[in-house]
């Protein structure tokens, strides 16, 4: 039953958008109800030039959040960003056009759109110090960060348990040693396995050794009794050199993605921080 009336409602609203007429409260009635393809699809049906502006403005920012609830981040952050400043969802479509193109990459876009807002309310100041300052520790400049952070008001209430949390990530990645993949590399090469064990991984460290280390010794043993040209010397001795070069290249990129994971955790981590308080104060 509840489908047949959403569905006898969406096709009146065609009907309705059909005679260039417009319902926000229709289409504010599927937003509600997560029938946000619909909603796109009766907007982008629409005709613009018969609007006035505080109608484009609200329909601006419904295709934006109905393309941002499907996902559709980048649709998404480009509808927000046409809702001028006389709307009362400027606000909120800056901050989440600002979200979206941070969680796409694009962190030059989101913060040139945090720092052109003016913003009278502190607390929604407070909020733009405290994405800008998330922007700042994605982009690792901790002199940047701390700056905005101190113009976080903390005892705001969405903002003080997210504070925390930024304030340690910032810390744990300020006193993160990263390990250096040559480093790595060439302990492997002095000892097999030993670069492994360095970057974390005692596990596959010890296999490396046992491995390389044995295949070594047979291949050592196979020279001292049956000299370099024979057959058993020769394959000992291939397997032993494609291992040991194996486990050198194997470790310097273990240790590479093991950091690249490291550092896009807490970018992860970050961007669930920035967005808690927006869903929280756009509420």
């Amino acid at each position: 039953m509840k489908y047949l009336i959403t569905t006898i409602l969406f096709l009146l609203g065609i009907s309705t958008f059909a005679q260039e007429k417009i319902s926000p409260e229709f289409l504010y009635h599927l937003m509600n109800t997560e029938h946000h393809r619909e909603v796109v699809y009766l907007i982008d049906k629409a005709d613009f030039s018969n609007f006035n502006n505080n109608l484009k403005d609200s329909l601006h920012y419904m295709k934006g959040w109905s393309l941002y609830s499907q996902k559709k981040l980048s649709r998404s952050a480009n509808e927000l960003q046409k809702v001028s400043m006389n709307s009362p969802f400027y606000f909120k479509s800056q901050f989440f056009s600002a979200y979206n193109f941070l969680f796409q990459g694009n962190n030059k876009k989101a913060l040139k759109i945090l720092d052109t807002l003016h913003i009278d309310n502190k607390k929604l100041n407070s909020l733009r110090h405290f994405e800008k300052a998330g922007v700042s520790l994605i982009n690792r400049n901790y002199k940047k960060f701390n700056k905005e952070f101190a113009k976080v008001d903390t005892t705001y209430y969405p903002l003080a348990e997210e504070s925390v949390k930024i304030n340690q990530y910032a810390t744990d990645l300020k006193n993160h040693q990263a390990k250096s993949p040559v480093l790595a590399g060439f302990m492997s090469s002095i000892i097999p396995g030993s670069g492994r064990i360095y970057a974390g991984k005692p596990g596959e460290g010890i296999s490396s050794l046992l491995t390389v280390g044995g295949l070594g010794l047979v291949t050592w043993e196979n020279y001292n009794k049956k000299g370099l040209k024979h057959f058993k010397t020769l394959f000992f001795g291939t397997v032993f050199t494609a291992f040991y070069i194996g486990n050198i290249y194997g470790t310097v990129f273990s240790v590479k993605i093991a950091e690249d994971e490291f550092q896009k955790e807490y970018d992860n981590k970050i961007l669930f921080n920035l967005h808690i308080p927006l869903r929280s104060v756009f509420n």
